[in-house]
């Protein structure tokens, strides 16, 4: 009986503390336009790196391992291409004047309660001329690092693309 009672105290903190991870405040996306971008119709990405976490959880005595892989490109390409751009695979000469390349970096990490969150920026530069047309920032907190990244992604590209 005892044991049960000890259990259920377990879980209650193990939610407690899950909760109070969970509950951060992000910073508001910050995005900087310096050209409309309204005018390309095409986008290049360049290769990213695939990010793997993983993690496990307690349930009943039991450790779950729950794992996660997120590439930021296809996060990038996929999000775009709903919204009609079309994607290259490759930078095209007879495109460059409606292509937008896309860069994508991790800028930053903010300590929050017993967790952290991470702040990716992607550049929207004019494949034509070299020229930066905007840049968007937004931070994430998820599961893992692949979510605080998918969440960032997320957030940066839907402050862009309202």
């Amino acid at each position: 009986m005892r044991y049960i009672y000890h259990i259920r105290i377990l879980i209650i903190l193990f939610l407690l503390v899950g909760t109070l991870i969970s509950c951060v405040t992000l910073l508001p996306p910050n995005v900087a336009i310096k050209k409309d971008i309204s005018k390309y119709t095409r986008v290049y990405i360049p290769e990213t790196q695939a990010i793997q976490s993983s993690t496990s959880f307690l349930i009943s005595g039991v450790v779950i391992p729950y794992s996660q892989t997120t590439n930021p490109r296809d996060l990038i390409a996929g999000f775009l291409s709903k919204r009609g751009y079309i994607v290259l695979h490759q930078l095209d000469e007879r495109f460059r004047q409606e292509t937008i390349i896309v860069n994508y970096g991790e800028s930053g990490k903010r300590t929050v309660g017993l967790g952290y969150t991470i702040e990716v920026t992607l550049q929207f530069v004019s494949a034509e001329t070299g020229e930066l047309l905007c840049t968007t920032t937004a931070e994430g907190c998820g599961d893992t690092e692949a979510g605080d990244i998918k969440q960032a992604v997320t957030r940066a590209l839907k402050a862009l693309l309202k």
